[in-house]
């Protein structure tokens, strides 16, 4: 009778846990999938967050700036994986739950204001006006039925000839939380994709002037041509691939990108990567 009870106090204190839960799932109809065309994601609902604060020292001003479009509502395992790429992306140093993005950025903001006093203002020239700063931004920039795009930029000054730009993004599939990187191109075509990235950064992003291109390439071997170190990323009209400063090409030449069209992408996806645009701007073309 006491093992029957305590049976029942402990279905009942799951049902009740289950039931405060803002995302509930079926066990029994997650266990009976076999295919990922049975689920139909959700929509990712954001809150928008804003951090700002700065410190001084030694009359020189630190600020530092967050904002996110911080996912609230969706497929649990999506919303989860937005949530600790974010952190990441910080330095990845957030020991609490991701799912308070209020309290994970306080962390950060914490995080850089003591890296501002400990280490950037001691090393400033110690003129009149000088100051450093530190802006990290999270937006979603696309969405469809398969997959949720978000875009981080990061831009600051810490001393020195110039600032630094950063300028990222990643898509996550919105069945299961998957993030999306070059392992959903054909591994045998990969040198010709880069080839094909290679043709695309020349025309969108030098205007096609092949001397400006090629003086401001700064690879060991110019005839190998790398893909970005940062993950592709899939956009409305789309696969865009962005290069950071210094990657292949001087300070001066920024950010190099360009956005390859799906039809042309298209034969270079696995099987996987045909799923997750069949229900985006492929199917429109």
């Amino acid at each position: 009778m006491k093992k029957t009870l305590f049976a029942v106090g402990v279905m009942c204190g799951l049902t009740l846990m289950l039931a405060g839960c803002k995302t509930k799932f079926d066990t029994q109809a997650l266990n009976s999938l076999t295919s990922l065309s049975q689920i139909t994601p959700a929509d990712i609902k954001t809150q928008p967050l804003a951090i700002a604060d700065s410190v001084k020292k030694d009359g020189i001003v630190g600020a530092v700036v967050i904002q996110a479009d911080f996912p609230e509502e969706g497929n649990f395992f999506v919303i989860n994986n937005i949530r600790e790429w974010m952190s990441e992306q910080l330095g990845g140093t957030y020991e609490g739950v991701p799912e308070n993005g209020q309290r994970m950025f306080d962390h950060y903001k914490r995080a850089v204001l003591a890296d501002f006093q400990q280490n950037i203002i001691p090393d400033m020239p110690k003129m009149e006006g000088m100051e450093c700063h530190k802006t990290m931004k999270f937006e979603k920039m696309h969405e469809t039925e398969r997959y949720v795009t978000y875009l981080y930029t990061q831009e600051g000054y810490a001393g020195g000839a110039h600032g630094w730009y950063l300028l990222q993004g990643q898509t996550f599939r919105k069945s299961d939380g998957r993030r999306i990187d070059y392992d959903i191109f054909r591994t045998e075509l990969m040198d010709e994709l880069a080839d094909l990235v290679k043709d695309n950064i020349f025309a969108q992003y030098f205007d096609s002037d092949k001397k400006l291109f090629e003086d401001g390439l700064t690879l060991e071997n110019n005839d190998f041509f790398p893909l970005p170190e940062t993950a592709p990323i899939f956009r409305e009209d789309g696969v865009e691939f962005i290069y950071q400063q210094y990657e292949i090409s001087c300070y001066a030449a920024g950010l190099p990108a360009c956005v390859v069209p799906y039809e042309l992408i298209e034969p270079f996806l696995t099987q996987a990567g045909r799923w997750l645009v069949n229900a985006g701007q492929m199917a429109e073309n």
